[in-house]
């Protein structure tokens, strides 16, 4: 382990080394040999010397003065003291300062400026409200520079570090996390802010949490060529045309946009913490007046007739992009130059959909999309995965998209795919074609989802190692997922998790409870947790598995016997039984089934005669019951003044009938039917019942004759007619009553309809 790599460690599952805190305790907390040395004025420094440097470790000692240090002293540990002011008088060849979590407030030019040798050095999680312009400008060996969480600097404190920077060759890490209060206003980062790094060979770049909501256009344009790692994190960016300038670091290799917009616990003593947002931006130096203004050229079109190109980093390997508060689909992406992207964090997002397809991504092999409510994969979204090996879609809601996808179109592109995890997708069931092209699966996680039986084939999992089917419904697993199992654990020991289903211990089982103690290739993972329920519903835990076999076998024996000798008996009864009845009614079985025979020859006799045929009634009328009195009129006067029959259903219905037969024989033994349209019509059940029958009746039984007559009782009423009876209205079978008319409209509404039922009548005769 070299200085270098101690100095710059970082929590390694986020990148390499990336935006690392300095963490020089861990340099003296790693085991080497110790020598009994003295460094310090304070006997309660810890002295090391490590490759023939002499370090003192004074962190955590409650410090509020500096101590003296001996002269070859290189690396002093300062951190987490109650220090107020900037050392003075330090060794002047140190190298490595870490002065995080102390209580100073500000850095002037003469902090650093007897100490030029410094390469390492950390003033985080102080109280800082100033760095002075020219604090680090006599450093020129500074690699790695730390300043983040000191929350009342503001990005502005960026401008003055950046200028004392600027001609520096040596710089590779600025971290300047943290560097806003928490609660406030969003803020644009400028391009003043890091101009002058564009001199530098930055690494690695820590912008995160700074409440940034957008870049100027330029931004990432003036960035450093040499950028290796650049870090957004914990921001609330927002979509915009720097996103375009991306593709212009051509050697960043990874880019952390994740935590945007998230939920931030709420802390008291961040509420005391003095913002200072609104503070005037002081005195700086500034780069050519040509430089700030210009804006790079930008050919990015968001008229996309398909998709949208996408320019990344051409050496960009992983991206960052999880735990957002974003909400959107994955839509037809095109992505530039990326061609060495390896793996993506999309992880605690809100992605609904993915329907893609997205071009460009044939170098990825890890994605994670867990955790996304995700409720939908298009059969193309995964067509240019074609190296992709571990795919994560956990914590979903993917379980009715998967069981339509009976063709197996989902994840037919994934054919080097060799860890596919699907926990808690609400899962019940799997078609069978589902996994039919992923030949080189070593991991298959379905845990926690509600399958109750586990058919798939998987006899071309040749590499299958690993199959995670705890906390589902199964009760057991076929003959034809055994026989795969066995087939495929004879090239590799196969591990298997059945912990947590509701496995039965009767005898259909008993093969497979055998074929789990006995497999000799197949480990079942927590075996002795598993356990089984009887028929009784008591419970018994594979602990004791050998007197569960015995058990089994024994009942088993016994009941097989007795269903052989049952099934047998229930043969030859049933068969006796249905000879002697065939035989006793061998008779009246005939005529039955020649009479049935004739009657459907008559039927069909009738059906060829059906025009020939005489209607009981000119017309029937369907009425709501709140216009009876004015139907009961109407009718009285048609039949008094005219040779009509009519039919209403209080007159007319056979009692003891059912309503929906009345009806029917009303319509089909009437030349037409007359629908009285109200307001109320309309409400009612049975009213629509017979207008639809009179409509059916009109279609199938009178060759497409209108037999449907409605007259209009509210104007509103036919307004209110549904779209699906509109075709009525247009074919103009209607008659409008004169509401509110006077005797002479009424009666030449009652003549023009006697006149219509009348024509009717003699066409029909006719």
């Amino acid at each position: 382990m070299t200085l270098y790599s101690l100095f710059a460690c970082r929590n390694s599952k986020h990148s390499d080394a990336m935006f690392g805190l300095f963490c020089l305790s861990v340099l003296f907390a790693t085991s080497f040999k110790v020598e009994s040395l003295e460094c310090s004025s304070d006997q309660r420094c810890r002295c090391q010397n490590y490759q023939g440097q002499l370090w003192a470790n004074c962190e955590n000692l409650n410090l509020t003065t500096t101590p003296s240090f001996n002269n070859n002293v290189t690396g002093i540990n300062l951190a987490r003291n109650s220090l107020s002011t900037f050392p003075e008088s330090l060794p002047r060849g140190i190298q490595y300062l870490d002065l995080s979590e102390n209580i100073l407030q500000k850095m002037d030019t003469v902090s650093l400026g007897n100490y030029k040798n410094l390469r390492n050095i950390s003033v985080s999680s102080n109280k800082l409200r100033s760095i002075e312009l020219g604090a680090f400008e006599n450093s020129p060996n500074i690699l790695h520079l730390d300043i983040s969480n000191n929350q009342e600097l503001t990005i502005e404190v960026i401008v003055n570090v950046s200028s004392d920077l600027r001609n520096s060759t040596s710089i590779r890490v600025l971290n300047f996390e943290k560097l806003q209060c928490t609660y406030g206003v969003s803020f644009n980062l400028m391009k003043y802010h890091t101009v002058f790094l564009r001199h530098t060979k930055l690494d690695e770049l820590n912008l995160a949490s700074n409440r940034i909501n957008s870049l100027e256009t330029g931004v990432i344009t003036e960035l450093p060529k040499s950028l290796k790692h650049l870090n957004l994190a914990n921001n609330i960016l927002s979509f915009g045309f720097y996103l375009a300038e991306f593709g212009d670091l051509p050697n960043v290799v990874s880019i952390n946009v994740s935590f945007q917009a998230s939920f931030r616990q709420v802390l008291t003593t961040e509420f005391l913490i003095n913002c200072n947002d609104t503070r005037a931006v002081g005195k700086r130096l500034t780069e050519p007046n040509d430089i700030l203004t210009k804006s790079p050229k930008l050919s990015l079109s968001l008229k996309r007739k398909y998709n949208i190109s996408i320019f990344w980093p051409r050496n960009l390997k992983i991206l960052y992009f999880h735990d957002n508060l974003y909400k959107f689909t994955l839509q037809d992406y095109v992505f530039k130059t990326a061609h060495m992207l390896t793996r993506i964090y999309m992880q605690n997002n809100i992605i609904y959909e993915l329907n893609g397809p997205i071009i460009g991504f044939e170098s990825v092999e890890y994605i994670d999309f867990s955790n996304n409510f995700c409720s939908y994969i298009s059969p193309n979204f995964f067509q240019y995965f074609r190296n992709l090996s571990y795919l994560n879609l956990s914590h979903n809601a993917l379980g009715e998209n998967l069981e339509m996808d009976e063709n197996g179109e989902i994840f037919q592109y994934l054919r080097m795919l060799t860890t596919l995890d699907l926990t808690r997708n609400r899962i019940v069931s799997l078609p069978d074609k589902i996994f039919r092209n992923l030949n080189k699966l070593e991991n298959l996680n379905v845990s926690y989802n509600s399958l109750n039986k586990f058919s798939i084939p998987i006899n071309h999992m040749t590499n299958l190692s690993n199959l995670d089917l705890s906390n589902n419904q199964l009760s057991y697993l076929n003959t034809e997922t055994r026989k795969a199992l066995d087939s495929v654990s004879q090239r590799r020991e196969i591990s298997v998790n059945l912990k947590g289903n509701r496995l039965r211990c009767n005898c259909e089982n008993l093969e497979f409870i055998k074929w789990m103690e006995f497999s000799k290739n197949i480990k079942f993972l927590y075996f002795h947790n598993y356990s089984c329920v009887f028929l009784n519903s008591s419970n018994i835990h594979f602990s004791d598995i050998e007197n569960l076999l015995q058990t089994l076998e024994k009942q088993c024996f016994s009941y097989t016997l007795l269903i052989v000798i049952m099934t047998s008996l229930i043969i030859v009864a049933l068969t006796t039984t249905l000879s002697r009845i065939l035989y006793r009614y061998r008779w009246k079985l005939r005529y039955m089934y020649y009479v049935a025979r004739e009657k459907y020859k008559d039927d069909e006799l009738r059906n060829r005669k059906y025009h020939g045929k005489e209607y009981h009634f000119d017309a029937f009328v369907s009425y709501a019951e709140s216009d009876r009195q004015f139907v009961i009129s109407l009718v009285k006067f048609l039949e008094d003044k005219s040779d009509l029959r009519l039919c209403i259903h209080h007159r007319d219905f056979i009692p003891g009938t059912g309503i929906e037969d009345n009806i029917t024989n009303a319509i089909h033994n009437s030349r037409q039917t007359v629908c009285i349209m109200t307001s109320q019509f309309l409400e009612s059940y049975w009213c629509m019942f017979e207008l639809n029958m009179a409509r059916m009746e009109s279609i199938y039984s009178r060759n497409g004759e209108n037999v449907l007559f409605l007259v209009a009782l509210e104007e509103s009423a036919m307004k209110k007619l549904p779209l699906s009876l509109m075709d009525l209205i247009e074919s103009k079978s209607y008659l409008e009553f004169p509401e509110g008319g006077d005797v002479e409209e009424v009666t030449a509404f009652r003549s023009n309809l006697k006149r219509h039922l009348n024509r009717r009548t003699m066409a029909s005769d006719t």
